[in-house]
Order: C-alpha cells, then structure tokens, then sequence
C-alpha cells in the first residue's frame, strides 16, 4: 500500500480510513467511575471491529499532569487498544460531541458518552450484518 492510498497527511494517518471514535477527554476524566466504564465499553468496540479501530481522546482544559494521570490510571487499556490523545482537535469518523463544539466526523452523536458508544456500536453492527 502506497502513502497516497493511506492519505497520510502531517506524519499521521487519516483518521477516516479507520472506524475511529472521537471523544473530549475532559469530559471522560470528569467522574472516576464514569472512566472505567467508558474505557471498558470502547475496549468491547476494539474487539468489535478489530485493526480499524482507533479512539481519539482531545482534551481542551487539562493539565499535562492531568493527562499523565489519566494515562498510568488505564496504561494497561490504553496500549491494548489503539489510542490517540491530543490537545488538538482531529477529525474522526465518529464523533461524540457534548457541547455542541465544532468538531467534524462522518457520524456524529451529540449528548453523552455511553449512549454515543451505544450509537457507534449499532452503526457498527449493522454494517457487519449488510457487509455479512
């Protein structure tokens, strides 16, 4: 595969070509509990949809110590799966968004983050039932 077919821009691959999530990391850190059962339910979407999946977490008002923190919290998780965190938006190619930001993905599902997984699963799913 050739790096104009994996549309690599700035060093990094396009985050279209997986079935990538997109999520605030502010708001995944906001509640401990909340955190665990948010990691462990995109850990069960990893091991839906295999190779092509990527979790992108940004962040907007963290700390640095913040993000280390809540990276040796869920290490062990997070290099299980394949993982993304920046302070810089990215575009995915589904998007859950909060606070009505800005922010851009082929789907997007506005409102919190467990329904948002539930949404991407079932688009998950029903393309694997279409694709058989």
């Amino acid at each position: 595969m050739s790096l104009k077919e994996l549309n690599i821009a700035d060093g990094e691959f396009d985050m279209m070509k997986y079935y990538s999530i997109g999520m605030k990391l502010d708001d995944v850190v906001k509640d401990k509990e909340q955190e665990q059962v948010i990691l462990e339910n995109i850990r069960r979407c990893s091991n839906i949809v295999g190779k092509w999946f990527k979790v992108v977490f940004w962040h907007v008002k963290l700390t640095e110590q913040e993000c280390k923190d809540f990276v040796k919290r869920n290490e062990h998780l997070l290099f299980e799966i394949n993982t993304k965190i920046t302070k810089r938006f990215i575009n995915v190619w589904f998007l859950i968004d909060s606070k009505n930001e800005k922010s851009h993905g082929r789907y997007r599902f506005e409102g919190d983050i467990l329904n948002g997984i539930v949404e991407y699963l079932k688009i998950i799913n029903h393309m694997k039932k279409r694709d058989g």
